[in-house]
């Protein structure tokens, strides 16, 4: 589903990590429901969900009953506290992958081209994230990690992407975003880079195209379709 039919000549990939290397969503879906169950309130539909992550952030407020609102700061602290105990365990039990992702990373890095990563994770979250890019072995080919603690503000502001293009020593204009999400796409516009949207994540076809990105294909194992690799 390349936009233009052309493919991307770049210098470096970016990637955003849940939904586009890491099939996670649905690991999000079952926290928010431990946490909301332990709450003793109803659960979250997941349009609701949507909602709000829609902004790269988690709105509460799209979430909460509405006879909650006078006690929202409170459950959230509470909501928070049960997050952070559950989610080693929910990570490190159910984190796959999305197939085919290690063999694109493997045949990116062999044709000389940087492979970075921008996520709004914190940073001592994002290591359960890398568990499986550790166990397939190729934790080693990203030169660059940007999470939520690298930076001032997160996506979709420009600033972890261009931090992340100074790092990898590329120009933005020589780079590729690869994500899952509107906020990844605007994000990768706001740093000047190229934008391709997978669809394996939180949002579809038609929410990612309102963006207008270079290009939306069905997951990375698609890449080598969509970006120009010259063959050593």
């Amino acid at each position: 589903m390349n936009t233009d039919g052309k493919r991307l000549q770049v210098d470096a990939v970016i990637f955003d990590l849940d939904g586009t290397l890491i099939d996670s969503i649905g690991i999000y879906y079952k926290i928010v429901d431990v946490v909301f169950q332990k709450l003793n309130l109803p659960p979250v539909p997941r349009e609701a969900f949507a909602a709000a992550t829609k902004d790269g952030d988690f709105d509460w407020d799209c979430v909460l009953p509405d006879h909650t609102r006078d006690r929202k700061d409170e459950l959230i602290k509470e909501a928070t506290a049960i997050i952070y105990d559950i989610y080693p365990q929910m990570f490190g039990k159910d984190l796959k992958l999305i197939p085919g992702a290690d063999a694109v990373l493997k045949q990116i890095s062999s044709n000389g081209m940087k492979i970075g990563i921008v996520t709004s994770t914190p940073r001592e979250g994002v290591s359960y994230k890398l568990q499986p890019l550790k166990k397939a072995g190729v934790e080693k080919l990203i030169e660059v990690i940007i999470t939520a603690d690298d930076v001032h503000n997160k996506k979709p502001a420009a600033e972890p992407l261009v931090e992340c293009g100074r790092r990898l020593q590329v120009d933005p204009r020589q780079s590729v975003y690869v994500g899952d999400t509107r906020v990844d796409i605007k994000a990768g516009k706001a740093a000047q880079m190229r934008t391709i949207g997978v669809l394996t994540g939180f949002d579809d076809y038609i929410s990612l195209q309102e963006e207008q990105p270079d290009a939306i294909v069905h997951s990375v194992m698609d890449l080598p379709k969509t970006i120009f690799i010259n063959s050593k």
